[in-house]
């Protein structure tokens, strides 16, 4: 039996990693951890995971098909954490077809209803 490594890049297997949380087991504590978590959604295309962790009020409508990414390799390049606004500097690489490209986001996660969701992209680091 193989073990499968975490997308987020955590070195852990992904079901004591991020899969708690993609299963619904448990839920982030941090907007880290929620950053962490999303990318493995992406990673794995848990198209229900992203929808209830995104803030209802930026949310977009997702379909399957737009998980198509082949996602590499997360990087997270900073974090100013906060009580109930926090922001993540990430970079993430995928593949493009023999190429190797990467989005570079800074996000804003909100906590809401008592959980970190994640609100918007930001222009700049705050």
């Amino acid at each position: 039996m193989s073990i499968l490594l975490c997308p987020c890049g955590s070195g852990e297997n992904l079901k004591a990693c991020c899969g708690l949380y993609l299963s619904g087991k448990a839920y982030p504590g941090t907007a880290t951890s929620l950053l962490r978590s999303r990318y493995s959604a992406y990673a794995t295309g848990n198209l229900t995971y992203l929808h209830q962790t995104w803030h209802p009020d930026t949310r977009p409508n997702l379909r399957a098909q737009d998980l198509v990414t082949q996602w590499t390799h997360l990087q997270i390049i900073r974090v100013k954490p906060g009580l109930k606004h926090s922001v993540a500097e990430f970079k993430a690489l995928y593949r493009d077809g023999d190429q190797e490209r990467e989005v570079r986001e800074i996000s804003l996660f909100k906590l809401y209803r008592k959980r970190w969701v994640y609100l918007q992209t930001c222009a700049d680091w705050p």
